[in-house]
């Protein structure tokens, strides 16, 4: 497919069946959605993959351990040898009431 503007080729696709297809959505940036993790969340520890991570059944550790895989995956930029593989520390979030809890959470990547 060519598209053509006054006259100029803007831009030309060779379409192919490997380009239409979709590509899931990245939920971190920098983590496969299929990356295992372990997750400790005001003292109840459990594995879970990074998709699994939103979909977690409680507002306050959600938001809590999304943060932190957030910071894990923008880490993972960093050269090999710096790169952490866990992080724990205290999130304060707003819970469903609109009061503002504190969340100890550790998350490591397996």
């Amino acid at each position: 497919m060519t598209i053509i503007r006054f006259g100029y080729i803007i831009r030309s696709i060779e379409t192919d069946k490997e380009d239409l297809k979709m590509r899931t959505k990245r939920y971190i940036s920098g983590l496969d959605n299929s990356r295992k993790i372990r997750v400790i969340c005001n003292g109840v520890g459990f594995y879970t993959t990074v998709k699994g991570a939103f979909d977690m059944a409680f507002h306050d550790q959600r938001v809590a351990v999304t943060s932190v895989l957030t910071s894990l995956g923008n880490d993972q930029y960093l050269p090999e040898g710096k790169r952490p593989t866990g992080l724990g520390t205290h999130v304060k979030v707003f819970n469903h009431e609109g009061k503002q809890v504190s969340v100890e959470v550790q998350v490591d990547l397996m």
